[in-house]
This record gives structure tokens, C-alpha cells and sequence, in this order.
């Protein structure tokens, strides 16, 4: 069942694009929902995606149980702690040693597809692949969280199906690199902040993101900024029943940079707590990361070597792309 959206807000930032048509099926619907998106993503790279077909009830219930989880005492949420990919991350998780700034204003859990036990990934010790580290004092939010990741990773296809077709390419073209894929969700608790500047503290510093593609839910509260032209930031307006759409750096490389990742960061001053939660689309670790056919050609050669999909997740990358993506935007 699609969500009905409320009436958006008069002033917009970021376009709204009904998905409503594409999930239809008809043919010509499709190609004009791609080239929607494709138009949206040769701009800021930003959008709103509306008749998503994840049902209000849904996107209310998985704010509730994130809200549950940071409601707990901070000795609970520790037992969770993260060891990497999957589990807590307390405030200051991300805060470098030789940093003049104040740590990020925030706190997140992140989960995975839920493997079994015996799966072959599980047994080998395989980094990537791993057992989410689930809290024992919250009945029922394993399945509901598990729940709302199937539905989003469900939409995540249709949307990989979208992009393909707004680059010209078979629509199933991306599907082949998510057969066992590394997508996350992490559940974002944000403070009030103190009404210091965003130079002093962030919720979120600003960054890129690492994704094929990222679908954010976020609360009305607002705080979310996206970066047009050298600090100059635009609010990202929370309109109801809708998702925030970005591209991240593993679809810029399979496009040739015909759509590019944009720098984007949190800032809470609304003095009300803060919930966002977003879904990474992520490949399957060992895919390999190349420049897609129709995006290459005489004139137009392929920008990038080949790369694994895991190299775009290394924080070493993460650092040098910052400089190469901030110094060209």
C-alpha cells in the first residue's frame, strides 16, 4: 500500500518524485519516472521519493522502536557495543584523536541482513558478513526491525531498476552486483544542540556518502543540510510520508560521474530530540566496481579503474575522497 503524503511544505529545496508510476509496471511510466530522477541526480543530487509503496503504519512503527532502543539506559545499550559494521555506537564514536573539533552530537545502531548461524560467510569468519548484535531487553524489536529492512531493501531494487533505466541500461543491470549484498541501517538519536556554530559542533559532520544509494527516513524535526557551492547549505524540509534520496560514491563510479555524490551534514538546533534512519544500499562486498557501457565511450572514457566494492568502505578511502570530491564541488 502506498503512503499518502501530506502537503508538502510551499518552499522546497529538492524535488518530489511520485514513484507511484514506476512501481505500475507500464513501460512509458518508468522511463519518465528515470529521466525524473535522472534530472534530479545531474543536479544537487538530492530528492524526495513519494508513493514509495511502504505504508505510513510502517515508517511509524520503526521510529517507536528506535525511540525504544535509545530510551534504554546507557548501560543496556552498551551491551551492544559495536565491533565494527553491527551494534552500538555511543556519542563521540567517530571523534578523531587529533581533532580541534567537538565529537559529532549523535549516537546510532546499525543492523544488517540477519544471517543464520551456519551460513557459509558466518562459519568462514568473514569480516563483512557477520551476526547482528541484537539487545535482550526489547521483546519484539528484532522482528520489527527486521521487518522494515526487507520492505526498504525491497524498494532499494526498484530503485536500482529506476537508475539503471536513467542511464540507458538494462533495468536489471545493478541487480546482478546485489545478490548477497552488504546493505545497513542504522537508527540515528540526535540531541538538542546547543546553539553554537557549526564550526564548533555538529550532529553530523559533513561528509559523502560510500553507497550505490542511500534511502533516509527522517523525522519532522528537520537539521538535515545538503551543500550547494562552497558552504552554502540548503535545509533539507521534512515532508511527511516521503523518503530523502542521495546517490553515493559506488553509483558515481558506475556512471562516470554523470551524477555525483554531494556533501551533506546534521545540525540539530531545534531544541527537540532528533530521529533519522537510513538504508545504505550497498553491493555484494565481492562485486566489482566498473564503469557501466552506456557511460563510457570516444570522448567520454571511463574515469575510474575497476574497483571492490569494499575499497569505497575503507575510512583511508573515505578520507582522500572527502578532499577529491570537496575540492572539485
Amino acid at each position: 500500500m502506498a503512503t499518502a503524503i501530506a502537503e508538502a511544505p510551499a518552499k522546497l529545496q529538492f524535488p518530489i518524485i511520485d514513484f507511484a508510476p514506476f512501481l505500475s509496471g507500464d513501460p512509458a511510466a518508468k522511463r519518465r519516472v528515470a529521466t525524473a530522477i535522472a534530472d534530479a541526480c545531474e543536479g544537487a543530487g538530492f530528492f524526495y521519493l513519494a508513493q514509495h509503496g511502504i505504508s505510513q503504519s510502517e515508517l511509524d512503527e520503526i521510529f517507536a522502536q528506535s525511540k525504544r532502543f535509545f530510551a534504554l539506559p546507557l548501560e543496556h545499550r552498551m551491551t551492544v557495543l559495536s565491533n565494527g559494521s553491527r551494534g552500538y555506537r555511543p556519542y563521540g564514536y567517530f571523534q578523531k584523536a587529533d581533532s580541534e573539533k567537538k565529537p559529532n552530537l549523535m549516537e546510532h545502531y546499525i543492523f544488517q541482513a540477519d544471517l543464520p548461524a551456519d551460513d557459509p560467510d558466518i562459519v568462514a569468519g568473514n569480516h563483512v558478513h557477520a551476526l547482528n548484535k541484537w539487545p535482550d531487553r526489547l521483546p519484539g524489536w528484532r522482528e520489527a526491525l527486521l521487518h522494515y529492512f526487507h520492505a526498504v531493501d525491497e524498494l532499494s531494487r526498484q530503485l536500482l531498476r529506476a537508475f539503471a533505466l536513467a542511464v540507458d541500461l538494462d533495468e536489471a543491470y545493478f541487480l546482478k552486483f546485489f545478490r548477497k549484498p552488504t546493505s545497513a541501517i542504522k537508527l540515528f538519536h540526535y540531541p538538542p544542540q546547543p546553539p553554537a556554530s557549526a564550526e564548533e559542533q555538529v550532529g553530523l559532520g559533513s561528509h559523502f556518502d560510500d553507497t550505490a544509494v542511500t534511502i533516509l527516513l527522517q523525522d519532522g524535526v528537520g537539521g538535515l543540510q545538503v551543500e550547494r557551492g562552497r558552504g552554502r547549505w540548503l535545509d533539507v524540509t521534512p515532508v511527511p510520508g516521503t523518503f530523502v534520496i542521495n546517490i553515493g560514491e559506488v553509483m558515481a563510479r558506475w556512471v562516470n560521474d554523470r551524477f555525483v555524490p554531494t556533501p551533506h551534514r546534521v545540525i540539530n538546533l531545534s531544541g527537540r530530540e532528533r530521529y533519522s534512519i537510513p538504508f545504505f544500499a550497498l553491493p555484494d562486498y565481492d562485486a566489482v566496481i566498473a564503469c557501466a557501457p552506456t557511460c563510457r565511450g570516444p570522448g567520454n572514457p571511463p574515469k575510474y579503474p575497476p574497483r571492490p566494492a569494499m575499497f569505497f568502505q575503507s575510512r583511508a578511502f573515505r578520507d582522500r575522497n572527502w578532499q577529491f570530491r570537496h575540492n572539485r564541488s
